[in-house]
């Protein structure tokens, strides 16, 4: 697997290294790469001490190769650490095998963020699993890359026929998750016009998000419960309830609208 990886053993000491970036990326020589409870044990250890420096010798190990347990615990480390010496081996394992530990890659890459894992996240938004598909696009978001919002509409507009399913598909919830959290007040209303297109609960999280940023004006908002109102559903109707509820003293006029469509959708049995 090293030679698959591009690695070569070299003689100095008991470490290895990657061709490509060294000397950062050396095994330490205490870590027994043969051995994984013992390598859990090393990266655990190292994860407890300076970050750069176990985000290096935990990047080293992962592209050194190691079982998919170990795989998925360094993952989660370089994630924790947050630190940019991890992107090289985020980045290999972003591109891995096996589904799972490209997801766990997507989780390490928002935890270290940076431009370059973006792009490499935003390329798994066409992911031959819908898994990865779908937390790539939910990642995107949190990683704050509005650069991947083109890429985000048009993998919302095509996966649109692949589900029939009412709460959709994890890369449509994803999209719209992260174009909601990511785009500016034209982009919400745009999000508005899939409400009778896509599967309503595949929206929902999006538009929530929608109305508790600060930074949308009133006049979206009260648009964004004008349209959800206007299907009159007992979906509608509790998506309108969750948006009132809790709210007490002066509240902005959008949630008293929201109160109002929501008085006016009938409830399951009948009653208003």
């Amino acid at each position: 697997m090293a030679a698959a990886l591009g690695w070569t053993s070299v003689a100095r000491g008991q470490t290895t290294t990657h061709e490509h970036d060294a000397p950062h990326a050396v095994v330490p020589s205490t870590w027994d790469m043969n051995d994984a409870d013992a390598l859990l044990e090393r990266m655990q250890q190292a994860a407890a001490g300076n970050p750069a420096a176990a985000a290096r010798d935990i990047s080293a190990a992962l592209m050194h190769g190691v079982e998919p347990r170990v795989a998925a615990f360094g993952l989660h480390a370089l994630a924790a650490l947050g630190r940019a010496e991890g992107t090289v081996a985020v980045q290999h394992f972003l591109a891995h095998r096996r589904p799972t530990l490209r997801r766990h890659a997507i989780a390490a890459a928002v935890g270290i963020g940076g431009p370059e894992l973006a792009r490499a996240v935003e390329a798994r938004v066409t992911d031959p699993d819908p898994g990865v598909r779908g937390d790539a696009a939910m990642a995107l978001g949190e990683m704050n890359d509005r650069e991947a919002i083109r890429s985000l509409w048009t993998a919302l507009e095509r996966d649109l026929t692949g589900t029939l399913a009412a709460q959709g598909t994890p890369l449509l919830r994803g999209c719209a998750h992260s174009i909601a959290r990511l785009g500016d007040e034209a982009a919400v209303r745009r999000l508005l016009e899939y409400v009778r297109r896509a599967p309503f609960r595949s929206l929902t999280e999006a538009f929530e998000l929608a109305l508790r940023r600060s930074d949308l004006p009133d006049a979206a908002k009260a648009e964004v419960v004008r349209v959800i109102g206007g299907l009159a559903t007992g979906d509608a109707r509790e998506f309108l309830l969750r948006v009132v509820e809790g709210r007490t003293g002066r509240v902005p006029q959008w949630v008293d609208l929201a109160r109002v469509a929501a008085q006016r959708i009938q409830a399951p049995g009948g009653k208003p």
